[in-house]
């Protein structure tokens, strides 16, 4: 999700870019519980995993590189150790909490919002500084090199099957940066870790560290399009969700809908560490072609698909049958009864799908991943000094002109049925 670029004092600097702040804050369930089954799960065909047994022996750890991880009741039950390479705190410095995030996304309790998978354990090493408050954190190019080897190292007794690098970067390393840091991917390699890395969130290349050898870069995309519009694809053939996830906002509740390669990055680790987990004897090198090559629809991440290939299908059959189903909503008491298959067909109205939310000049726009058909989508605008604004549509893309929205409510109905209403946050654009 992040970048990091050099300051005026040749520090390298972890900032999120304007796309990247746009893409990744922009709309949250206001009062939402965690959804039992989330968006990035249903993408990657991993519903099941969040579900599955408990492995055969101790589950294996992702080490996780990245801004530390603040302990939240999605966090705190795997989280193995959270340590620094400057010896200080393991907690989350990055105001954004960008680490906490990731981690929540391969491992989350179900709290705020249910990892890949649920059951991982994680080791995390905080390679940022502290910054100054209000400052975002920094680090080196060598602070890549530092990680890897003290996540090849046995920490706290957990076994690390992957170590994942969240964080990008667009400058290049001195040769003899280049050099130690894959020596130190040699090492871990040789250790039976595998390395994953987001690609960035700039359109084109994949950048630094993913873009090293021995580096498994991860893009963002999804079930429809493939990539997102911000994931690199130059050389990429491998994408995990990336956009319009399910995840936490900085105090640990329900967040929709989070958008980096860093979330895909992170997704994609816990489910190579589940795979490995479950499949003890099964090899680093070997957990990486299973899921390349098990991929669909170019690159995308299949779990069911590579579980499947790896021999694990029970798995995959005992968590679908443990998946809990939507349940059917009840009257009120004294009520007339709800209608159970209104016109359409459709039992339920889902909430809405949605992909961005912008304001910019005047304008608003809402795009939607998705509408059922016969649905209409219908949003209630309010602003600050005038009366709320309705607007309907049944395409995926409504723009009106407005003043600058305050608040923002979206449901959807269809044969007399309507869904949840969802409070999303609108991004304004300066241009």
């Amino acid at each position: 999700m992040s970048t990091i670029i050099h300051t005026r004092r040749g520090r390298l600097a972890c900032s999120l870019t304007l796309t990247a702040l746009a893409l990744a804050l922009t709309a949250s369930v206001a009062g939402a519980a965690s959804p039992v089954i989330t968006r990035q799960a249903t993408s990657a065909n991993a519903v099941f995993l969040a579900y599955a047994p408990a492995p055969p022996a101790a589950a294996k750890a992702l080490c996780l590189v990245d801004s530390g991880v603040n302990a939240t009741p999605d966090t705190t039950p795997g989280l193995v150790s959270a340590t620094a390479l400057d010896g200080g705190t393991g907690a989350d410095v990055d105001p954004l909490w960008h680490g906490t995030i990731d981690a929540a996304i391969a491992g989350g309790a179900g709290h705020g919002v249910l990892g890949a998978w649920p059951q991982l354990r994680i080791v995390s090493v905080r390679a940022t500084d502290i910054p100054s408050p209000g400052q975002k954190p920094t680090f080196q190019f060598d602070d890549y090199t530092k990680a890897i080897n003290q996540c090849s190292k046995e920490i706290a007794g957990a076994e690390v099957a992957a170590i994942a690098l969240p964080l990008s970067s667009v400058i290049p390393p001195t040769p003899d940066q280049s050099e130690e840091f894959a020596n130190a991917v040699a090492q871990a390699q040789s250790k039976g870790i595998s390395i994953l890395a987001a690609a960035g969130n700039e359109p084109g290349p994949t950048q630094l560290p993913g873009s090293q050898p021995g580096i498994l870069a991860v893009g963002a995309g999804n079930r429809g399009t493939i990539p997102c519009s911000f994931s690199p694809t130059t050389g990429l053939t491998f994408f995990a969700p990336g956009c319009g996830l399910d995840q936490i906002d900085t105090a640990g509740n329900a967040f929709c809908c989070g958008n980096g390669t860093s979330q895909a990055s992170a997704f994609a680790a816990g489910v190579l560490v589940a795979l490995r987990s479950y499949d003890p004897a099964l090899t680093a090198a070997r957990a990486v072609e299973l899921l390349l090559s098990t991929s669909r629809n170019n690159g995308q991440l299949d779990a069911t698909a590579a579980f499947r290939a790896a021999g694990l299908g029970a798995v995959v059959d005992a968590g679908a049958a443990a998946t809990p189903k939507p349940p059917v909503p009840q009257p009120l008491s004294g009520a007339a009864p709800l209608p159970t298959t209104p016109a359409g067909g459709a039992r339920r109205v889902p909430r809405p799908s949605v992909r961005s939310v912008t304001w910019r000049r005047g304008v608003l726009t809402i795009r939607l991943k998705s509408i059922p058909k016969g649905a209409r989508l219908h949003a209630k605008v309010s602003f600050a000094r005038r009366k709320p604004m309705n607007l309907v549509t049944k395409r995926l893309r409504l723009r009106a002109r407005t003043p600058p929205p305050k608040r923002l409510q979206l449901r959807q109905s269809r044969g007399g049925v309507s869904s949840a209403t969802v409070t999303v946050r609108v991004v304004r654009l300066r241009r």
